[in-house]
């Protein structure tokens, strides 16, 4: 005999969840793995590219509401670490609360860490609230970027619904160095985050002895007729792309990041 609340109750969604941590180490000159930790559906590969790569990887082939993926990158003293990710993150409707995704960078003396990842494309009705902190010490540099697509233009998709909450904070030497937060709820319109109708935009961040040194050349780095905006001050960077398409994203960003890495571009992004 069935008792009513048993026929009514809902059965429980599966969520996905995933954490990975890497940390790196000084060899005889040389950047190596240190420690890998997998658990669940967050990975890590280490490609065999020039310098030490990390491509990190979430197998249950996106997020969505429930879901949550932790990942560390420690960087040990005068290490040079290239984390990114092996393809878009996908942030998919959402039948209940948010997708969480945590990310620690942490970066010792002298050591540099180059954060990746590639864009995060939110679909309509999709839920993500992402967190990036670093604990750098004074002499250390990061260069951080962070692109974002709203759905796929190319298949007429709009997002209506949702929402992004994404925090940055960054401390260098113990102290708060930079902080910024973006909310975005499609429902208020696009023009509640800034972009004024556009769909895809990204933020980079370069802390490093020379940033300010770097204003200039990171201007001139950006195409004409891409709405930008770069500035620096305090020991650090911050230029910001707002463009009509995903295409036109990466048309605009890659020349940036060339820049501040004086180098290729991590494999996985010409993939």
């Amino acid at each position: 005999m069935f008792h009513a609340a048993t026929l009514d109750a809902s059965p429980a969604m599966q969520r996905a969840a995933g954490r990975v941590l890497v940390s790196a180490k000084l060899r005889g000159g040389r950047t190596v793995l240190d420690r890998l930790h997998q658990a669940g559906c967050a990975k890590a590969r280490m490609p065999g590219a020039p310098g030490f790569e990390a491509v990190l990887l979430n197998t249950a082939g996106g997020l969505t509401g429930g879901d949550r993926i932790d990942v560390e990158v420690d960087a040990a003293a005068g290490c040079h670490v290239t984390a990114a990710s092996q393809t878009a993150e996908r942030v998919y409707r959402s039948l209940g609360g948010a997708a969480t995704v945590r990310n620690r960078l942490r970066i010792g003396a002298g050591a540099r860490v180059d954060w990746l990842p590639q864009e995060t494309i939110l679909f309509d009705g999709g839920r993500l609230d992402r967190r990036l902190e670093v604990e750098m010490a004074e002499d250390a540099t990061l260069l951080a970027v962070e692109p974002l697509v709203l759905g796929r233009s190319a298949m007429g998709e709009r997002v209506e619904t949702g929402s992004l909450v994404d925090n940055w904070r960054v401390r260098r030497g113990g102290r708060l160095l930079h902080t910024e937060a973006l909310r975005f709820t499609p429902e208020a319109g696009a023009a509640s985050a800034g972009f004024a109708g556009r769909i895809a935009a990204a933020t980079l961040l370069y802390v490093a002895p020379d940033a300010e040194d770097r204003l200039e050349a990171a201007r001139a780095a950006l195409p004409v007729g891409v709405t930008s905006g770069v500035s620096a001050w305090g020991g650090r960077l911050v230029a910001r792309i707002l463009v009509e398409t995903g295409r036109a994203l990466r048309a605009a960003l890659v020349p940036l990041i060339r820049l501040f890495r004086e180098g290729a571009l991590p494999r996985v992004w010409s993939i």
